[in-house]
């Protein structure tokens, strides 16, 4: 396991505790509920309730490193009044540690889309959106307090790997040289509408609030009292369309088991979303970021160009560009903008599908629990 919670770390946290709790807790069970990359550990205590503990590295480069726990620090801190997230209970940079309330032992939303009860699924993606929905309401009037919160590490560094997700608006470029080098369409006829939603994520005006910018189906709880949220290491005060498309498309980054929703929930859970945001112009504000989702995605063109992959990968990452730009043009379409943008995926789509035919063949699943 990498950056596991060690004899020294644990310590850490007790003599942490002690400080916040006037006496130090005794462990009575360690149980491994995250994964050797991302290790998180509940510590069950003998007269207290339980707590999660994560542990990162704290020095070097690339992901897991110092930012990405001082980000979920600050966000988690920012997000506590919209109740769908833990709390910190304490942090201790040097150590590597951040310790926050549990939440209890619950099935993620991946495990319940994979499972067999369709009516769970439907009511899990709804909730989901709501939940969604009340992080951007109740954090839009809270950019102050989240600056607030990451100057409490100082000069540190905070902002490593917070373009994971959106890194392909700032490197359209390499997406430009990718479609000549493949002799794919002239990404060129896209710059401008790229620029565009790049200046929107630099400036989000009313779109800008805490955004999650990882809301994978394996970073959210289903629990009796509504979905909650976990893993806020790239959680960001930015744009909150880029949230919002994980609805749509759904889940643009997820690879594990890429799968699709049907459209009625979909429209579903876009509807309970906006139940809870009501803002203007949000047609505008989920086509720009799922903009940033798609751009981000095309990054990986050279590798599903490549002819040394397994079927499946060679499947599912050809599919998953193609499946994801036909719900970017619906979005764009909808909102009337990104024409350009939409002109030249729709014209990637047909160029991958002739070259590569397992792009479309076969199509992509339904999520199990709606695929009987």
């Amino acid at each position: 396991m990498e950056y596991p919670l060690t004899e020294a770390r644990r310590d850490a946290v007790l003599d942490g505790l002690a400080g916040v709790w006037g006496h130090r807790p005794v462990v009575v069970d360690a149980q491994q509920v995250g994964h050797e990359w991302a290790p998180v550990t509940r510590l069950v205590f003998e007269h207290d309730e339980p707590v999660i503990v994560k542990t990162r590295r704290v020095d070097g480069e690339g992901h897991g490193g110092p930012a990405y726990l001082r980000r979920e620090v600050a966000g988690l801190r920012t997000a506590e009044r919209s109740g769908v997230a833990a709390q910190v209970l304490l942090t201790d940079d040097r150590a590597g540690v951040v310790v926050q309330s549990d939440l209890g032992s619950w099935p993620t939303l991946e495990t319940v889309l994979l499972g067999e009860d369709p009516d769970r699924a439907a009511g899990a993606m709804v909730d989901f959106a709501r939940t969604i929905g009340r992080l951007h309401a109740t954090t839009r009037d809270r950019r102050t307090d989240h600056e607030r919160a990451l100057a409490e590490f100082g000069p540190a560094d905070v902002t490593t790997g917070e373009e994971a997700g959106t890194g392909g608006i700032h490197r359209w470029a390499d997406v430009e040289i990718a479609c000549a080098d493949l002799g794919l369409p002239d990404a060129r006829g896209a710059r401008d509408d790229v620029a565009f939603v790049r200046a929107q994520f630099d400036e989000p005006g009313p779109y800008a609030a805490l955004a999650h910018h990882d809301l994978n189906p394996t970073n959210a709880l289903v629990t009796d009292h509504g979905v909650r949220l976990v893993d806020f290491e790239g959680a960001r005060f930015g744009h909150l369309g880029f949230d919002v498309s994980f609805l749509h498309y759904p889940f643009p980054h997820y690879s594990a088991h890429w799968s699709t929703l049907p459209e009625a929930i979909i429209r579903a859970a876009d509807d309970a979303y906006r139940s809870v945001v009501t803002l203007d112009g949000l047609d505008q504000a989920i086509a720009v970021g799922a903009a940033a989702g798609l751009a981000s995605r095309v990054l990986r063109l050279p590798l599903v160009a490549r002819d040394d992959q397994t079927a499946h990968d060679s499947w599912r990452r050809r599919g998953q560009i193609v499946q994801q730009i036909g719900v970017f043009d619906q979005l764009a379409d909808r909102a009337g903008i990104l024409p350009g943008l939409a002109r030249w995926s729709r014209e990637l789509a047909a160029a991958m599908t002739a070259r590569w035919p397992d792009a479309v063949t076969p199509p992509p699943r339904l999520f199990s629990a709606f695929d009987h």
